[in-house]
C-alpha cells in the first residue's frame, strides 16, 4: 500500500503543501472515486484543506470531479504521465516500429491504445509523411466511448458491469453517423466480440475511417488496440475494410514482442 508520510517536519527538501497534494492522489490507490468526505477521511487531512487541495488538482489537470456524483477521480496529467512508465509488458514500445511500418506502407495515421478507467487512452501515434495526418486523438487523450474504431473495440472486450456502468455516460454526437441510441450500442459491441475488429466509418468526422483490432497478452487478455485512421476511400475496398488482414498481422507482431518481454 502507498503512503505518503506527513508528519515529517517541513525542511528544504520536504514542501509541507507538496507532500499533503501527493497523499490526495495516493489515497486513489485502488479506487476509482470518492467523495470529499472519503478522500478527507483518506489523508487525515481537515475538509477545508482538503477541499482546496482537490480545486488545486483540478486547476491542473491531476483530479477531476464528476458533474453529476460531485466524486472526485484521477485525471488526464496522471494518466499522460503513467505512459511513459515502462513495465514488463509495454504495450507502447512493442508497437512503435510496428505502427511506424504501417503509416508508411499504407500513408495512413496508426495509433496504439489502452483502455484505463472508462477511457480509451492513445499511447502513441504515428503519422505518414506523405498522406493525410489524422489529428482528432492526441496522445495521452481520450474519445467518447460511442465513436472512433479503438474505443469502441476496447469497449467491448471489457466485464458486463463496466460496459454498463461507461454506457450511463451521455454518448457523442459528433457527426451524423455517431451512434447515440444506447440499445444499439450494446448490439455494435457484440457484433465487434464476434468479429474481432471494429471499422468506424465517419463517426468522429466525416469523409475519416478508422479500423481497429485487439492486442492481447501471453493469457490471452486483451491489453490494447493497434488502428489505423486515413480518408475513407482509401480504408474502404468492395465495402469492407481495406487493411484488415495487415492490421492483424501487425496486432500479432505486437504480441509476439510483448510474449518475449520486449
Amino acid at each position: 500500500m502507498l503512503v505518503v508520510n506527513m508528519n515529517e517536519e517541513p525542511s528544504s527538501q520536504n514542501v509541507r503543501a507538496v507532500t499533503r497534494a501527493l497523499a490526495v492522489l495516493v489515497s486513489f490507490v485502488g479506487k476509482k472515486h470518492q467523495s470529499l468526505a472519503e478522500v478527507t477521511s483518506a489523508t487525515g487531512l481537515d475538509k477545508g484543506t482538503t477541499r482546496r487541495l482537490l480545486l488545486t488538482l483540478m486547476a491542473s489537470g491531476f483530479v477531476v470531479q464528476d458533474e453529476v456524483s460531485q466524486h472526485y477521480r484521477l485525471g488526464r496529467v496522471l494518466r499522460q504521465l503513467a505512459s511513459e512508465i515502462p513495465d514488463s509488458l509495454d504495450l507502447r514500445s512493442a508497437a512503435l516500429p510496428v505502427m511506424t511500418s504501417l503509416s508508411s506502407d499504407l500513408s495512413v495515421t496508426s495509433f496504439v491504445s489502452t483502455y484505463r478507467d472508462g477511457d480509451v487512452v492513445c499511447l502513441e501515434r504515428i503519422h505518414d509523411m506523405k498522406g493525410i495526418e489524422v489529428h482528432w486523438w492526441s496522445i495521452g487523450g481520450s474519445l467518447p466511448f460511442n465513436v472512433g474504431a479503438a474505443p469502441k473495440l476496447l469497449l467491448a472486450y471489457q466485464p458486463t458491469a463496466e460496459i454498463e456502468r461507461v454506457l450511463k455516460r451521455k454518448p457523442a454526437k459528433l457527426t451524423p453517423k455517431s451512434e447515440t441510441d444506447i440499445s444499439k450500442m450494446r448490439n455494435q459491441l457484440a457484433e465487434i466480440r464476434k468479429r474481432d475488429y471494429e471499422f468506424a466509418v465517419d463517426d468522429v468526422a466525416l469523409g475519416l475511417s478508422a479500423l481497429a483490432v485487439p492486442v492481447r497478452d501471453p493469457e490471452g487478455e486483451v491489453v490494447g488496440s493497434i488502428s489505423i485512421a486515413g480518408l475513407t476511400p482509401q480504408m474502404v475496398k468492395r465495402g469492407r475494410p481495406a487493411h484488415l488482414k495487415r492490421l492483424k498481422e501487425a496486432a500479432a507482431t505486437i504480441e509476439l514482442k510483448l510474449a518475449r518481454g520486449g
